[in-house]
Protein backbone atom coordinates (compact mmCIF):
# COMPACT_ATOMS: atom_id res chain seq x y z
CA UNK A 1 0.00 0.00 0.00
CA UNK A 2 1.38 3.47 -0.64
CA UNK A 3 1.47 5.85 2.10
CA UNK A 4 -0.16 8.37 0.44
CA UNK A 5 -3.52 6.19 0.67
CA UNK A 6 -2.73 4.30 4.42
CA UNK A 7 -1.94 8.16 5.55
CA UNK A 8 -5.51 9.33 6.10
CA UNK A 9 -6.49 5.79 8.01
CA UNK A 10 -3.16 6.30 9.80
CA UNK A 11 -4.34 9.97 11.05
CA UNK A 12 -7.59 8.89 12.08
CA UNK A 13 -5.76 6.11 14.15
CA UNK A 14 -3.93 8.48 15.87
CA UNK A 15 -6.91 11.26 16.70
CA UNK A 16 -8.95 7.74 17.71
CA UNK A 17 -6.16 6.41 20.06
CA UNK A 18 -3.69 9.73 20.89
CA UNK A 19 -1.09 8.19 20.22
CA UNK A 20 1.90 10.69 18.99
CA UNK A 21 3.33 10.80 15.35
CA UNK A 22 6.46 11.88 16.91
CA UNK A 23 7.32 9.09 19.26
CA UNK A 24 5.78 6.74 15.87
CA UNK A 25 8.36 7.95 14.16
CA UNK A 26 11.59 7.68 16.64
CA UNK A 27 10.68 4.25 17.42
CA UNK A 28 10.81 4.36 13.65
CA UNK A 29 14.99 5.43 14.00
CA UNK A 30 15.54 3.07 16.09
CA UNK A 31 14.18 -0.21 14.65
CA UNK A 32 16.15 0.93 11.42
CA UNK A 33 19.11 1.65 13.42
CA UNK A 34 18.83 -1.99 14.91
CA UNK A 35 18.62 -3.42 10.99
CA UNK A 36 20.99 -1.38 9.36
CA UNK A 37 23.88 -3.95 9.29
CA UNK A 38 21.58 -7.01 8.66
CA UNK A 39 20.65 -8.57 4.92
CA UNK A 40 17.32 -7.61 3.78
CA UNK A 41 14.94 -10.28 3.93
CA UNK A 42 11.72 -9.36 2.17
CA UNK A 43 12.64 -11.19 -1.25
CA UNK A 44 13.01 -14.50 1.02
CA UNK A 45 8.92 -13.43 2.16
CA UNK A 46 7.52 -12.87 -1.03
CA UNK A 47 9.65 -16.28 -2.38
CA UNK A 48 7.43 -18.02 0.34
CA UNK A 49 3.79 -16.32 0.08
CA UNK A 50 3.88 -15.22 -3.65
CA UNK A 51 0.83 -17.91 -5.27
CA UNK A 52 0.43 -19.81 -2.20
CA UNK A 53 -2.39 -20.41 0.10
CA UNK A 54 -2.00 -18.22 3.24
CA UNK A 55 -3.16 -19.47 6.75
CA UNK A 56 -3.50 -15.94 8.65
CA UNK A 57 -4.02 -16.68 12.70
CA UNK A 58 -4.67 -14.37 14.96
CA UNK A 59 -4.66 -14.89 19.11
CA UNK A 60 -8.05 -15.22 19.75
CA UNK A 61 -9.10 -17.98 22.29
CA UNK A 62 -11.04 -20.13 19.26
CA UNK A 63 -7.54 -20.00 17.40
CA UNK A 64 -6.72 -23.66 19.01
CA UNK A 65 -10.04 -25.33 18.44
CA UNK A 66 -9.87 -23.78 14.61
CA UNK A 67 -6.19 -24.76 14.33
CA UNK A 68 -7.77 -28.50 14.88
CA UNK A 69 -10.37 -28.52 12.42
CA UNK A 70 -8.42 -26.60 9.10
CA UNK A 71 -6.47 -28.45 6.34
CA UNK A 72 -2.73 -27.38 6.70
CA UNK A 73 -1.48 -29.27 3.59
CA UNK A 74 0.56 -26.77 1.65
CA UNK A 75 -0.06 -23.86 3.70
CA UNK A 76 1.80 -20.73 4.73
CA UNK A 77 1.41 -19.76 8.09
CA UNK A 78 1.34 -16.09 9.23
CA UNK A 79 1.31 -15.73 13.48
CA UNK A 80 0.09 -12.54 14.70
CA UNK A 81 2.08 -11.90 17.81
CA UNK A 82 1.05 -14.31 20.69
CA UNK A 83 -0.59 -16.67 18.26
CA UNK A 84 3.29 -18.39 17.65
CA UNK A 85 3.11 -20.24 20.95
CA UNK A 86 -0.36 -21.61 20.65
CA UNK A 87 1.23 -22.61 17.07
CA UNK A 88 4.47 -24.16 17.59
CA UNK A 89 2.16 -26.05 20.70
CA UNK A 90 0.66 -27.60 17.16
CA UNK A 91 3.85 -28.14 16.16
CA UNK A 92 3.36 -25.72 13.22
CA UNK A 93 6.36 -23.42 13.26
CA UNK A 94 4.58 -20.62 11.39
CA UNK A 95 6.64 -19.74 8.04
CA UNK A 96 6.33 -15.39 9.11
CA UNK A 97 5.42 -13.96 12.55
CA UNK A 98 4.34 -10.51 12.70
CA UNK A 99 4.84 -8.76 16.03
CA UNK A 100 5.14 -5.41 17.48
CA UNK A 101 6.94 -7.42 20.64
CA UNK A 102 4.06 -7.18 23.89
CA UNK A 103 3.33 -10.90 23.24
CA UNK A 104 5.44 -13.85 24.54
CA UNK A 105 8.91 -13.30 23.22
CA UNK A 106 10.10 -16.91 24.15
CA UNK A 107 8.04 -18.49 21.85
CA UNK A 108 8.34 -15.64 19.09
CA UNK A 109 12.43 -16.57 19.54
CA UNK A 110 11.93 -20.28 19.40
CA UNK A 111 9.81 -19.87 16.44
CA UNK A 112 12.65 -17.43 14.76
CA UNK A 113 15.69 -20.00 15.88
CA UNK A 114 13.61 -22.66 13.96
CA UNK A 115 13.36 -20.32 10.51
CA UNK A 116 10.23 -18.23 11.01
CA UNK A 117 10.80 -14.25 9.48
CA UNK A 118 9.52 -11.62 12.63
CA UNK A 119 7.92 -8.86 10.76
CA UNK A 120 9.06 -6.38 13.96
CA UNK A 121 6.84 -3.73 13.82
CA UNK A 122 7.67 0.14 15.72
CA UNK A 123 5.23 2.17 17.34
CA UNK A 124 5.29 5.11 19.64
CA UNK A 125 4.59 2.27 22.85
CA UNK A 126 7.07 -0.48 22.36
CA UNK A 127 10.65 1.78 22.08
CA UNK A 128 12.19 -0.16 24.95
CA UNK A 129 10.55 -3.93 23.29
CA UNK A 130 12.55 -3.04 20.61
CA UNK A 131 15.26 -2.17 22.32
CA UNK A 132 15.51 -4.98 24.88
CA UNK A 133 14.19 -7.73 22.05
CA UNK A 134 14.43 -6.93 18.31
CA UNK A 135 18.65 -7.39 18.72
CA UNK A 136 17.87 -11.23 19.57
CA UNK A 137 16.19 -11.91 16.54
CA UNK A 138 17.49 -12.73 12.98
CA UNK A 139 15.74 -12.80 9.92
CA UNK A 140 13.39 -9.58 10.42
CA UNK A 141 11.40 -7.08 8.39
CA UNK A 142 11.06 -3.74 10.04
CA UNK A 143 7.87 -2.19 9.96
CA UNK A 144 6.20 0.94 11.05
CA UNK A 145 2.73 2.75 10.89
CA UNK A 146 4.53 6.20 10.32
CA UNK A 147 5.92 7.38 7.00
CA UNK A 148 8.68 4.34 6.00
CA UNK A 149 12.27 5.68 6.69
CA UNK A 150 15.25 3.52 4.39
CA UNK A 151 15.19 -0.14 5.69
CA UNK A 152 11.48 0.22 7.03
CA UNK A 153 8.17 -0.79 5.46
CA UNK A 154 4.76 0.17 5.91
CA UNK A 155 2.49 -2.52 4.40
CA UNK A 156 -0.77 -0.76 6.24
CA UNK A 157 -2.23 -2.27 9.01
CA UNK A 158 -2.69 -1.44 12.41
CA UNK A 159 -2.89 -4.28 14.70
CA UNK A 160 -0.73 -7.42 14.48
CA UNK A 161 -3.73 -9.50 13.01
CA UNK A 162 -4.49 -6.69 10.22
CA UNK A 163 -1.05 -6.11 9.67
CA UNK A 164 -0.76 -9.80 8.45
CA UNK A 165 -3.51 -9.86 6.34
CA UNK A 166 -1.79 -6.56 4.64
CA UNK A 167 1.36 -8.11 4.17
CA UNK A 168 0.15 -11.09 2.70
CA UNK A 169 -1.58 -8.96 0.00
CA UNK A 170 1.37 -7.65 -0.31
CA UNK A 171 3.67 -10.41 -0.77
CA UNK A 172 1.32 -12.15 -3.15
CA UNK A 173 -0.36 -14.86 -1.37
CA UNK A 174 -3.24 -16.53 -3.92
CA UNK A 175 -5.71 -16.72 -1.15
CA UNK A 176 -5.98 -16.27 2.73
CA UNK A 177 -7.89 -17.94 5.44
CA UNK A 178 -8.18 -16.37 8.69
CA UNK A 179 -8.14 -18.41 11.64
CA UNK A 180 -8.26 -17.45 15.63
CA UNK A 181 -10.29 -14.45 15.11
CA UNK A 182 -12.81 -13.24 17.03
CA UNK A 183 -13.59 -9.50 16.37
CA UNK A 184 -17.02 -9.67 18.95
CA UNK A 185 -14.90 -10.45 22.19
CA UNK A 186 -16.90 -9.45 24.77
CA UNK A 187 -14.34 -9.82 27.58
CA UNK A 188 -12.15 -7.55 26.62
CA UNK A 189 -11.25 -3.85 27.45
CA UNK A 190 -12.89 -1.06 25.88
CA UNK A 191 -9.72 -0.02 24.29
CA UNK A 192 -8.80 -3.40 22.89
CA UNK A 193 -12.69 -3.61 21.56
CA UNK A 194 -11.83 0.10 19.66
CA UNK A 195 -8.66 -2.11 18.22
CA UNK A 196 -10.56 -4.92 17.11
CA UNK A 197 -13.24 -2.62 15.58
CA UNK A 198 -10.38 -1.30 13.47
CA UNK A 199 -8.17 -4.54 13.04
CA UNK A 200 -12.10 -5.28 11.33
CA UNK A 201 -12.45 -2.55 9.27
CA UNK A 202 -8.67 -2.79 8.10
CA UNK A 203 -9.11 -6.74 7.22
CA UNK A 204 -12.09 -5.54 5.21
CA UNK A 205 -10.33 -3.13 3.55
CA UNK A 206 -7.13 -5.50 2.64
CA UNK A 207 -9.44 -8.00 1.37
CA UNK A 208 -10.98 -5.56 -1.27
CA UNK A 209 -7.94 -3.97 -2.51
Amino acid sequence: MQFATWEPIYQAILQDFGFSRDRDEESAEHLAEILRAREPVLHAAKAIVTGQRVVVCGNAPNLDKELREIRKNNAVFLAADGATAVLLEHNIVPDIVVTDLDGPFPAILKANLMGSIVVVHAHGDNLDALIRYAPKLERIIGTVQCRPIPGLHNFGGFTDGDRCVFLARELGAASMELVGFDFEDESVTPRKKRKLEWAKKLIELALTQ
